[in-house]
């Protein structure tokens, strides 16, 4: 908004830097630029104060597809004023002198003309498309139908208008179509979670089955297994048995081994002592074959005494010796 101070006869004006003002004087234009300050005359003079910023205009209308359903639209528009006294002489964007703000509603205008422009493209192209195509395509559709038409509109360029920026936000069917294809959304939605839940159930019992599968085939393996180490255990007692009692016949036979030659050994022993026995005998008896009966009795008396029990005193009676000695001499006497 342009500042105006009023002094006597004359006024002082200054805008901000995204305003362009133009004075008019005597049906001339003078153009002041932006960020203008200046003194001029109220009396027979005005003011024009152009935006040049970026405009941002947003629309909502409707449009028909070919099947004959409504569509709403949502579309943003970016205008931007390059030619300021273009624009000032299409428009009016005149100012109060008084208050330094617009006498009517220049942008209001503005925003109404190129949003009907927009729609009329809008609604141009949709016209031949049916309501699946615009929901699913109609961003870029209707942004590409804006553009190119508005592109095309010689008097925005005469005005010094440009379109800068189109953003279509939203395309929508009405209340009721929307429902409706929000229920068929979310009904096949809920089929595929529904079928994503059966699928998992029908992953969790074919894991559950393979798992008890597994759980049977470790158990049948640990069983064979547990077959083979007792049977090899068996086998090894076997084995273990049979050195055993191998060990114990060797032992066997070497105890009896050596008891036979103990034994034989002894009989040799025995053999040996025996001959040599036989032998002194044989000379004893070879002495004793040419000794009278006296020397024979005293050689053989020690040997009878010793056989004899021992005898702590003996009591000899003149009978007793008579008859012993008479019984002796009976048997030494030759025939």
């Amino acid at each position: 908004m342009t500042t105006i101070r009023r002094f006597p006869f004359v006024a002082h004006a200054t805008s901000t830097a995204t305003r362009f003002v133009i004075q008019g004087h005597d049906g001339e234009l003078i153009p002041r630029g932006t960020g203008a300050s200046f003194w001029f005359r109220p009396l027979g003079a005005t003011l024009s104060e152009v935006p040049v910023e970026d405009l941002e205009l947003g629309t909502i209308f409707s449009v028909t597809t070919a099947d004959r359903q409504e569509v709403s639209v949502q579309a943003a528009l970016t205008v931007r004023i390059v030619d300021p006294e273009a624009a000032a002489r299409r428009m009016d964007f005149s100012v109060s002198l008084g208050t330094g703000e617009w006498s009517g509603r220049p942008l209001q205008l503005l925003h109404d003309r190129i949003a009907e422009l927009a729609r009329q493209y809008a609604a141009r192209a949709v016209a031949s498309l049916g309501l699946a195509v615009v929901l699913e395509n109609g961003l870029v559709t209707v942004r590409e139908a804006i553009a190119d038409g508005l592109a095309g509109e010689s008097h925005l360029v005469e005005a010094g208008i440009d379109v800068a920026g189109i953003r279509v936000i939203a395309v929508r069917p009405d209340d009721e179509i929307e429902r409706a294809l929000q229920n068929k959304v979310r009904e096949a939605i809920q089929a595929e979670s529904d079928r994503a839940t059966y699928d998992r159930r029908a992953q969790a019992v074919d894991r559950e089955r393979a798992i008890k599968e597994n759980e049977l085939n470790n158990r049948t393996e640990l069983a064979r297994r547990e077959a083979e180490l007792v049977e090899l255990v068996g086998t090894n007692d076997r084995r273990r048995t049979e050195q055993e009692l191998e060990r114990d016949e060797l032992r066997a036979r070497a105890v009896l081994a050596t008891k036979k030659l103990g034994v034989d050994a002894r009989v040799d022993e025995i053999a040996r002592i025996a001959e040599a026995e036989n032998r002194a005998l044989a000379a004893r008896l070879a002495e004793y074959e040419g000794a009278d009966t006296p020397a024979l009795l005293a050689a053989i008396a020690p040997e009878v005494l010793a056989a004899l029990p021992s005898v702590d005193s003996v009591t000899i009676t003149p009978d007793m010796l008579t008859g012993a000695v008479s019984k002796v001499l009976a048997e030494v006497r030759p025939s």
